[in-house]
């Protein structure tokens, strides 16, 4: 699964990377420890005069249908597997019409517990060996508030872990490289076969990860200081204050 993510690239160096044609909306800066039903960055391609732009915004992260009765439906559809994406009825319309990036810098997950985590899930900080911002294959929809205001909300694939998770997690986040992008945000593309063999598990050693401190595990605590590695072999007080088990 992936449900603890990094987002500390700017606006800016998000549009450059990812060829955004306009800046739409941001978030409000970087946060070093996104649960679900927080903001995350998100690109997507739009219609408009002369033509299909990308336009580089953010979404609620936790998909909410356009047809749901209530929006607390997307607290728990912030992951979509890729075996069923296309099926499910929750994500099927977003699949077929409504596909997205969603660059991050980093994710968490948790692994068996180590001699340092006190018997608690030893939690890890994934990214990529070349320091670029992780791109994930999304997809997001739109959802009328009785204001009329409109929400967007977005969830994240996740495939088989390849070589690099595996010995912490069986799931991660599908990937997707540059090549690959104008094809999943094409909202003419329908070939479903060719869109499904685009989630697939990243290269192995494409990813680097080491372990983190206890306290990402309780979402109040924020900071760059969440990032650095620590002795999975030891623990000490201040790490477990705080420190709570993620869902």
């Amino acid at each position: 699964m992936c449900g603890r993510v990094v987002t500390s690239s700017t606006p800016e160096e998000l549009a450059e990377y990812l060829g955004a044609d306009e800046i739409v909306a941001t978030l409000d800066g970087p946060d070093h420890n996104v649960p679900p039903t927080r903001p995350l960055p998100l690109v997507w391609e739009e219609s408009g005069d002369p033509g299909w732009s990308r336009k580089l915004g953010t979404a609620r992260w936790g998909l909410v249908p356009s047809w749901a009765g209530d929006p607390s439906v997307g607290n728990r559809m912030f992951n979509a597997r890729a075996e069923t994406v296309a099926e499910k009825p929750s994500f099927r319309s977003a699949f077929r019409h409504r596909r997205c990036l969603v660059p991050i810098n980093g994710f968490y997950e948790w692994g068996p517990a180590t001699p340092g985590s006190a018997g608690k899930k030893q939690p890890w900080l994934v990214h990529r060996a070349d320091g670029d911002p992780l791109v994930l294959a999304g997809l997001w929809e739109s959802w009328t508030e009785e204001d009329s205001r409109t929400l967007r909300t977005c969830t994240v694939i996740t495939v088989d872990a390849n070589e690099d998770l595996s010995p912490v997690h069986h799931r991660m986040p599908a990937l997707l490289p540059p090549s690959e992008w104008a094809v999943w945000l094409d909202p003419s593309q329908d070939d479903r076969e060719l869109l499904q063999a685009l989630l697939a598990p990243a290269p192995t050693g494409l990813l680097i990860r080491h372990p983190v401190d206890l306290r990402v595990g309780n979402t109040r605590n924020n900071g760059p200081g969440l990032m650095d590695p620590v002795d999975a072999d030891t623990v000490t007080g201040d790490s477990l204050l705080g420190a709570v088990e993620t869902p």
